[in-house]
């Protein structure tokens, strides 16, 4: 397996007097934004990196806590910790000062932190660094940069990023109106290979929490093809999205419940003292309830409602052993043969050879599946004597892509429904040409680009359920008294159509109501009418009145309410307006 490089994330932030001074065309002041910033690295850390470690430094604060004695500088703690709620309800809750800041200090803090706490020069560091950069001039101008830059490179694998107020990133902008301090960090920035992200693009592009990619463990086997064998590497390309952890249950003592109010109850939950892991206990019971041990158990099979016991003997005989680990190829077949509704299993997977030395044969086999256009059938067993599995190796020759077989699993027959599909009607005869292309028109204003809409890109649009169960866990641990979070605007947005998408499509729309001759009223009639008949059919009598009342009501105003009103809503073509 391989090993998972850890990471340690240090936030340095600005409480101080500039931290609550914001743009004329910001909302709200930086420090809010900073909070927000540093909110979502917390919680991502939680759910998805818990073994990571962080550390917090405040500057402008009101106390000055630190080692190196600098002043209006404060650690959280004095060494690192892993994510936990305290430390986001302490983000939560920092307030701005009336003392100044010098994100320098802050800095010089930060270095010596790190070579401090972190020993292990394979942890990876990552430096941010929160600010707004409305320092004096004079305070910045007495540093020199070159020390500042030296101290930086003593560390080992640190990342440094500024995270600031400005679009500093437009060259452009930042010769007009740029502070000194500005100016001063980004040099800083440039010698020691930093990094700089305005504050509200790094919010937006961590506010989905996407697991870190790690690398991938190959699984390695001999690829046979009649008398040759081709030793290759497989790895996953598109695996089954990951799950939410599980539920554990926790017990807590009666007393403390009883003792404590709604919105202290979590506080119950962290303490070792208060709580203790469930224990549960497997018991075997006969058909009478009656408690029996392992060794008055054997195995069987119910063959409707009759046990069938199975010997250790007979089950080693049952038992199909797939073989040895690996694949063969049983042939080839064109590649329009293998029918997407034939595509099965969990996810798809590469191959390519494992070393140089086996790349003449595989390549050699790869382009002669491509330029013939067909596809191995494999018979694939995963480890020694497990069941085999068949599938298919597509070949893949894509120039900006690594040259590879593409493996899907097959079904057996046994494992395939065939379902009879009725005939459609031709509509050849009922719709002329204009309304033809009118249809085609429509169908193209609604294709999306993905160079304007990045997001719905394959492989690139979140996870909403995932996104909405994190943001309600972290807020109600936050507020556990408050009613459950609606669903946040950012995450809506996802679930509607694009407005780009709504406003091609509107006119197209228009024009299919105008040929096809939609309305309103065309439709509430015809629903209105069909209930009537239904009604007819179960009883003439009532139909009949209902029939004439209702008609009566048309004659006046289509538009009044009627008996029928409640089946007005079900269908209104005003509504695909707003698609």
């Amino acid at each position: 397996m391989t090993r998972k490089v850890k990471n340690v994330l240090l936030m340095v932030t600005n409480v101080g007097s500039t931290s609550l001074e914001q743009n004329s065309y910001e909302d709200e002041p930086f420090i809010d934004k900073a909070k927000y910033a540093m909110k979502l690295l917390v919680e991502k850390k939680l759910f998805l990196q818990p073994k990571d470690e962080i550390g917090i430094i405040t500057m402008g604060d009101e106390t000055s806590d630190n080692p190196e004695g600098m002043d209006y500088v404060k650690n959280y703690k004095d060494h690192l910790l892993v994510p936990n709620w305290e430390m986001l309800k302490y983000i939560n809750n920092l307030n701005n000062s009336n003392k100044p800041c010098n994100w320098i200090e802050g800095l010089h803090v930060a270095l010596n932190f790190i070579q401090r706490e972190i020993i292990d020069p394979n942890y990876r560091v990552f430096l941010v660094i929160f600010n707004n950069f409305k320092e004096k001039d004079d305070d910045i101008n007495s540093y020199d940069p070159d020390i500042i830059v030296n101290d930086i490179k003593r560390c080992d694998n640190i990342h440094l990023l500024f995270v600031g107020e400005n679009p500093l990133d437009d060259n452009s902008w930042k010769k007009k109106y740029a502070s000194f301090s500005e100016k001063f960090a980004m040099k800083i920035m440039k010698k020691c290979n930093g990094q700089y992200e305005q504050i509200n693009s790094f919010i937006n592009k961590r506010k989905f929490y996407i697991a870190p990619p790690v690398n991938a463990t190959a699984w390695k086997f001999n690829l046979e093809i009649a008398e040759i064998c081709i030793p290759c590497s497989s790895y996953v390309k598109v695996n089954e999205n990951i799950k939410l952890e599980s539920w554990k249950m926790k017990a807590i003592n009666n007393e403390d419940l009883l003792n404590t109010s709604t919105d202290n109850l979590s506080s119950l939950l962290p303490s070792r003292n208060n709580t203790f892991k469930v224990v549960k206990e497997k018991l075997r019971l006969d058909a009478q309830r009656n408690e029996m041990t392992a060794d008055e158990i054997i195995n069987g099979y119910k063959f409707g409602r009759h046990y069938i016991p199975v010997s250790e003997e007979d089950e080693k005989a049952m038992k199909y052993e797939g073989g040895s680990k690996g694949m063969v190829i049983y042939g080839f077949v064109p590649q329009n043969d293998i029918k997407l509704e034939y595509w099965c299993g969990k996810g798809t997977r590469i191959i390519v050879p494992q070393s140089e030395n086996d790349a003449s044969a595989f390549y050699s086999l790869l382009r002669a599946m491509d330029v013939n256009k067909y596809v191995a059938i494999v018979r694939k067993v995963y480890a020694h004597n497990n069941l085999p599995k068949m599938g298919a190796l597509f070949p893949r020759m894509a120039d900006d892509e690594a040259w590879c077989l593409v493996h899907l699993e097959l079904p057996y027959s046994d494992e395939i429904r065939f379902i009879e599909k009725k005939p459609i009607k031709s509509l050849s005869k009922n719709i002329n040409e204009e309304q033809v292309k009118a249809l085609d028109d429509w169908i193209d204003s609604m294709t999306v680009s993905y160079e304007n809409l990045p997001y719905l890109n394959p492989g690139f649009f979140p996870n909403i359920p995932h996104q909405y169960h994190w943001n309600v866990m972290a807020d109600r641990v936050l507020n556990p008294g408050n009613s459950l979070l609606p669903l946040p605007t950012y995450l809506y947005q996802y679930l509607i159509p694009p407005e780009q998408v709504k406003r091609q499509a509107k006119p197209h729309l228009d024009k299919l109501n105008k040929l096809f001759g939609w309305s309103n009223e065309q439709i509430v009639k015809k629903k209105q009418m069909t209930t009537v008949v239904t009604i007819e059919k179960s009883n003439p009598d009532i139909g009949v009145a209902i029939a004439e009342k209702n008609r009566d009501s048309f004659d006046k105003n289509p538009s009044d309410e009627g008996i029928f009103s409640p089946e007005n809503i079900d269908i209104d073509t005003a509504e695909l307006d707003n698609i």
